[in-house]
């Protein structure tokens, strides 16, 4: 079974390169581009304590996990 990516889902970024690795929550879906709105779990800018957020495509990030519900939480 191929899992899709859905709202509050883990996931890894693959590109850009200056947050390569880093992983994120999926937020929402840009309904006019197609593309994901990603929360970063750890913002790599210092000590920054303002969220992250990053307009992806798909082959951008590679899912991690499937929010599935339950009372998981990522970040």
């Amino acid at each position: 079974m191929i899992e899709k990516i859905k709202i509050g889902s883990l996931v890894k970024i693959l590109y850009p390169k200056y947050v390569f690795d880093f992983h994120g929550i999926v937020e929402a879906p840009e309904d006019i581009t197609g593309r994901w709105i990603i929360r970063l779990i750890n913002n790599p800018f210092g000590n920054n304590r303002e969220p992250l957020l990053l307009s992806l495509n798909e082959s951008e990030i590679k899912l991690i996990s499937v929010y599935s519900g339950l009372k998981k939480h990522w970040g």
